[in-house]
């Protein structure tokens, strides 16, 4: 798909959501209380992105943040709160509406240290070695360069400075049909790159220490599934600041357990033609044989400890076979004590 076209689609959807201060399902609930408290609702319930990347990125007094793809402002506000008058906050994004929509914003608040600008994450309009943090949430699974990304960072970023970052990423190749979907890239679904081309990217655009970790249960859950699912999930990496920074030793990405026959799960994910979500999961169709479908998911949930939040349903319906993956965290905590699991 051409980088022109993605950036367009991805542009139009974020735009039309500022346009109605909708939401894609991602809101203040991904912060803690403490951190939002002095936030107008209006500003903290809107927001696009998918973790905490404050948090993530222990911000000191004085530092000079990134945020890329800044949306409405609200991690840029935050930033700009813990790195207080002496520090400075940018905010990059390439939609018009959103820059709007956090310039007024930023007038609401009276935040002085904050400063939004137009521009490509591929190209970003921040001067070279100018940064002690880049941070962005769910931002970079919506470029199609994402290399690129990756070296712009890479540039702006003083010597010894950090990434800290929120975004969407999968364990194995999504079904090409779902990459493919232009609906899928402006829901932060069809780029979601595989864990470790994620941090090969990062590694070969210079970084070290680099770890992407789920960023919840759930998300732990759906990581251990080599299916190409997306799942949450916290990244960090930093910018060698000398020549003894640069021998350290990279941070390895842990292989992914699973009791999975690999064969199958290979051949699961080739039959996928179609990836859907709704409010507690993915729905999965499936091409082929209903009775070999329902075996190999039995086998991919027998893989799944009696304690995941996740359960896998079958569902035969006028379009095809549908394999549904739901989490049911929010009653989890209910059974595992009837079952006696986890005790």
């Amino acid at each position: 798909m051409e980088a022109k076209t993605i950036h367009t689609v991805v542009r139009e959807h974020y735009g039309e959501i500022a346009r109605t201060s909708g939401s894609c399902g991602c809101n203040s609930q991904l912060y803690d209380a403490s951190l939002i408290q002095d936030v107008p609702n209006e500003i903290s319930g809107f927001s696009l992105g998918c973790g905490d990347p404050i948090t993530l990125a222990k911000l000191q007094p004085g530092e000079t943040v990134l945020d890329l793809g800044s949306g409405g402002g609200l991690d840029c506000f935050l930033a700009a709160k813990q790195v207080g008058p002496s520090g400075q906050v940018i905010g990059v994004d390439m939609t018009l509406d959103m820059l709007n929509k956090a310039r007024a914003n930023a007038e609401r608040l009276k935040v002085q240290n904050v400063e939004f600008r137009e521009g490509y994450l591929e190209a970003l309009p921040v001067a070279e070695g100018s940064v002690d943090v880049v941070i962005s949430n769910c931002v970079i699974n919506l470029s199609p360069d994402k290399p690129q990304v990756f070296r712009e960072v890479f540039r702006v970023l003083k010597p010894g400075g950090r990434v800290a970052v929120s975004d969407i990423v999968t364990n194995g190749a999504l079904p090409e049909a779902v990459q493919k979907s232009m609906a899928s890239w402006g829901a932060c679904v069809a780029g979601a790159l595989d864990q470790r081309e994620y941090v090969q990217g990062l590694r070969e655009a210079g970084f070290v220490g680099v770890q992407v970790q789920p960023k919840g249960q759930t998300d732990q859950a759906l990581a251990a599934l080599p299916l190409g699912m997306p799942f949450s999930a916290t990244i960090t990496a930093t910018k060698p600041s000398g020549a003894a920074a640069e021998e350290s030793e990279v941070i390895p990405l842990e292989a992914v357990p699973t009791q999975v026959a690999p064969g199958k799960l290979d051949q699961l994910l080739s039959q996928i033609d179609a990836l859907d979500t709704f409010d507690n999961g993915y729905d999965l169709r499936v091409q082929g044989d209903p009775a070999a479908i329902r075996a190999m998911v039995d086998e991919l949930s027998a893989a799944v400890s009696c304690c995941s939040p996740l359960s896998f349903n079958v569902v035969e319906a006028a379009d095809g076979v549908h394999v549904r993956i739901v989490n049911n965290a929010a009653n989890q905590a209910a059974t595992s004590q009837a079952s006696g699991c986890c005790n």
